[in-house]
């Protein structure tokens, strides 16, 4: 196999900065996969050539890619998953549902922590999420008195933190098989599995889940900092609530969308929107328990070993898959009961849920072609397999060898790099496609060797699972202060507030939020504190800065 050295990373990097320069993930992950072909075909037998370039990457890498069975299980669940959600919305039960809760709320204060609340309980999808509670709740907003920006805030911090931390969501599939990529080129696929690594970092997203402890904590303490607080002040001070917003300068455009007025028919229709996603939770734990109990010995481990075991052996592609379709199934069969769709209104929801999710699959293919190509070995029926690939991970870890680089920083610079990319590009989805391969290279390498999984997860090398919490927090982070962020975009615009207002007031709370996340998480989790004393003092530490910082809006 040749060595490429630098060379190896031009195509990662080709991928960043075009992204950062065009915005377009898609084409920037395309011609970075034409970069990478390009080297291969420059080192294989006979040179360079077009052909040669083409035929790389598409039989070496793109149709791989496509035709793995695993990748294509990821496939399935989105688009299964997606269209359970587009079928809750032809429904109308989720709207239902969020209309039920949202009228019992009777204080400013209540109102907010419900926002909160219901951003928990819409865990499977970030954009689900923003439109549904956006738009359902902008009445409940004025009428309690408190602004449109910090209605958007709420939807947006609760949207993409949620869904990405879920352990059953269209985010977590795409996850998992990230993961698995960066895994495979480290070249310890066979020693560790993803969804191992993916639910052991879930308590590494310290910003992710900082800032939901913020949201908690903004609601309940009637205290707001920086625009949000004179925001919230024209609100409360206004003599009455302001129909559409234009109490902090949103648009009048939107119509109250919360009718007060419930018919008799519709007293149980939330039971269509509750009933697919618990069919879809039970259905994905029990798969998992059945495919993993088998590989797991009761009598060698404790309970939570033993229950570690099952989930970490267990085949959770063919859970989400299975979970997605019954969901999918009882979604159809709960808005037929409800009649308030047909059958083929329903239907046609479930294509534009997963239709939603496409754009999203591109990225997806693509970043694993490209991972592919970043790989010094790989395994395929069982056998290790050498080439053609760049071994960029191999390089990598020379030069972390040979640069002194302590690896504790290596959590932080990853949180910051990914922080940048989401910030300039606009999107947490393709910055994760982009640097969570990578990622997980750079954190075996600084690791060194890794025995088996037992040794990954445990103190001895948390710079793994403290990586990829890293990566995919970071990713939200950056999405959560771009102004061109679609999430951002769609949280101002359902929740009737001016866009630009929403940026400002909400970006003194995220970067309050990463600061911390930094301070309390990626820092003292890369020296090998326990990550739930990091968590404690991040949530300690937000606790004071917003008694000093915070200010009282009522009164």
């Amino acid at each position: 196999m040749d060595d490429y050295g630098w060379l190896s990373l031009l195509p990662p990097l080709i991928a960043i900065v075009l992204a950062i320069l065009t915005r377009r993930v898609v084409l920037s992950l395309g011609l970075a996969i034409l970069a990478g072909a390009m080297l291969l075909s420059a080192g294989a037998p006979g040179g360079w050539s077009l052909a040669g370039t083409l035929d790389s990457a598409w039989n070496d890498h793109l149709f791989p890619a496509l035709r793995d069975e695993s990748h294509l299980q990821v496939l399935y669940f989105s688009l299964l998953l997606g269209g359970m959600v587009g079928v809750l919305a032809a429904s109308g039960g989720m709207e239902a549902l969020v209309r039920s809760l949202s009228r019992r709320a009777s204080h400013r204060r209540g109102g907010q922590g419900l926002v909160g609340a219901l951003g928990l309980v819409i865990f499977f999808d970030d954009y689900a999420n923003t439109l549904l509670l956006g738009t359902t709740m902008q009445s409940t907003a004025d009428r309690l008195r408190f602004s449109r920006a910090k209605l958007a805030y709420l939807v947006d911090s609760t949207a993409a933190p949620v869904a990405g931390l879920a352990l059953v969501s269209t985010w977590v599939a795409t996850e998992i098989s990230l993961i698995g990529e960066g895994l495979v080129a480290a070249g310890v696929a066979a020693d560790v599995t993803p969804f191992g690594v993916f639910v052991s970092s879930v308590a590494y997203r310290f910003y992710a889940i900082l800032a939901l402890v913020l949201v908690a904590l903004v609601a309940w303490s009637g205290r707001d900092f920086g625009p949000m607080w004179r925001a919230e002040q024209d609100a409360w001070t206004a003599a009455e609530a302001v129909p559409g917003g234009a109490a902090d300068g949103s648009s009048d455009k939107s119509a109250d969308r919360s009718a007060e007025v419930v018919r008799p028919a519709d007293r149980w229709l939330w039971l269509a929107a509750v009933l697919p996603v618990v069919a879809c939770v039970v259905t994905v734990g029990v798969v998992l328990v059945q495919t993993g109990s088998p590989h797991a010995a009761a009598d060698r481990f404790g309970v939570l070993r033993y229950w570690g075991e099952v989930i970490g052996s267990a085949d959770s592609y063919a859970a989400l898959v299975w979970g997605g379709g019954v969901g999918l199934g009882v979604a159809l069969l709960s808005g037929v009961v409800a009649r308030r769709a047909s059958l083929a209104e329903l239907l046609g929801g479930a294509a534009r849920g997963a239709a939603h999710l496409l754009p999203a699959m591109w990225i997806l293919w693509l970043a694993w072609s490209l991972s592919s190509m970043t790989e010094g070995v790989t395994i395929e029926d069982g056998k290790v397999v050498a080439g053609p690939f760049l071994d960029t991970g191999g390089f990598l870890a020379e030069v972390l060898r040979s640069s002194g680089m302590p690896g504790w920083m290596l959590p932080t610079a990853i949180f910051v790099t990914a922080g940048f990319v989401a910030l300039s590009t606009g999107t947490s989805w393709g910055t994760m496609a982009i640097l969570t391969p990578l990622s997980v290279q750079l954190a075996v390498a600084a690791g060194g060797a890794v025995v088996g999984e037992a040794e990954v997860l445990s103190d001895g090398g948390p710079w793994l699972i403290a990586v990829v919490g890293a990566v995919l927090a970071g990713s939200i982070f950056g999405d959560h202060c771009s102004p061109i962020s679609d999430t951002t975009v769609l949280s101002s615009r359902a929740s009737g507030c001016d866009h630009i207002l929403h940026v400002r007031t909400q970006l003194p709370y995220a970067l309050l939020a990463a600061g911390v996340a930094i301070l309390c998480g990626t820092l003292p989790s890369g020296l090998g504190a326990p990550v739930w004393a990091c968590l404690l003092a991040g949530a300690a530490m937000l606790v004071a800065a917003m008694r000093w910082f915070g200010n009282p809006v009522e009164g």
